[in-house]
Order: C-alpha cells, then structure tokens, then sequence
C-alpha cells in the first residue's frame, strides 16, 4: 500500500495513482452522499455512501470515524472538478 504526502498536478496525480491501487489515506470530512478522505495530495477523495453498504443512507453514526485511517482502492478519476472515487468495499477481494 502507498501512502503519499506531497502536493502535485492533477495530471501528474492520475499518472501516479493507477485504478485499481491500493492507498491509504485519513478520514477527513462526512456528507450525505459519502466520506471524504485526505490521500496525501491537494485533492482528496471521495467514497460514496454505496461504497459502504447497498442502500444510498446512512447515519453519521455509520460513517468511518473523522482523523482516522482507512485503507482505499483508487476506483476512477473525473477531470471535472478533479475528483477521485474511492472504494472500501473492493480492498479485502
């Protein structure tokens, strides 16, 4: 598992990380919709709510813990916005 702490380019970003990478990154930030997690660069990631369980709800209660570490797969990569999708599900398969 990688761990990064730098701050790159977006495109430089995606040339570093590879879907389907294992990472481990920090919990730092809950939604409705999912968690965001402080890889190591200026862009953080997103696992959404599905990601966790199969229904799109959960309670704050269920949500990983803000500050603490979690272990990800880098699932994708969109330009707009230069958001990464996350997932928690995939890494113990």
């Amino acid at each position: 598992m990688k761990s990064f702490n730098e701050k790159i380019s977006w495109d430089k970003l995606k040339k570093s990380l590879k879907v389907g990478e294992q990472i481990t990154g920090t919990v730092i930030r809950h939604e409705q919709y999912g968690v965001f997690v402080d890889i190591g660069y200026e862009f953080d990631g997103l696992i959404q709510i599905t990601d966790f369980r199969d229904e799109a709800t959960m309670t704050q209660e269920e949500y990983p813990v803000i500050g603490s570490k979690i272990n990800v797969i880098v699932l994708g990569f969109k330009d707009f916005g230069c958001q990464i999708w996350l997932g928690v599900k995939q890494v113990n398969l």
